[in-house]
């Protein structure tokens, strides 16, 4: 959706048009309802969707003036991401959710049974950063920034902690 169209919905519902707002959710309904998924607490869709709410009304619409961009829409999403990593701490599923990530994960369908515990089992051998930065960069094919911002490192750490993970399981293997 277009910085034009987006801001034009955005500013009646801020001047109390209720019916523009099935569209602005649509266009961020996938990522509320992931980042609701991911944090795994009944309420965290409900926060999720408050915070939606509070940001459209708080945008300062005269920030985002190029008509063909989509800036708007992604610093809605960027600010989406803060909020579900802020509330994944606040329900306690941040370090539970590192600790348990290779248990959950699900490799690619071709695999065999064998070499998808193998893979677990070769990944349970890494500290639970690399552990983490592994499992989000090839298997939730996160980026680098992604992951930092997750895990409150810089970016320059997460490619170390790769590089020395990537390593330490070539050895491994």
């Amino acid at each position: 959706m277009t910085n034009e169209l987006l801001k034009n919905l955005i500013a009646g519902f801020q001047k109390g048009d209720w019916e523009v707002f099935p569209v602005i959710y649509d266009e961020f309904k996938k990522l509320i309802t992931l980042y609701s998924y991911r944090i795994n607490d009944e309420d965290a869709n409900a926060e999720l969707m408050l915070f939606f709410i509070e940001l459209l009304y708080s945008i300062d619409m005269d920030r985002f003036n190029y008509i063909d961009s989509n800036s708007l829409s992604k610093y809605i999403a960027v600010c989406i991401r803060n909020k579900y990593i802020e509330l994944s701490k606040k329900f306690g599923q941040y370090r539970s959710n590192l600790l348990h990530l290779c248990e959950n994960c699900v490799c690619a369908d071709t695999l065999n049974c064998y070499i998808r515990l193998e893979t677990v089992e070769l990944l349970k051998e890494l500290s639970l950063r690399q552990r983490a930065v592994i499992v989000y960069k090839y298997i939730y094919k996160y980026t680098d920034t992604e992951i930092s911002e997750m895990l409150g490192v810089s970016r320059q750490a997460i490619n170390r902690l790769k590089n020395r993970a990537l390593k330490q399981l070539r050895k491994l293997y």
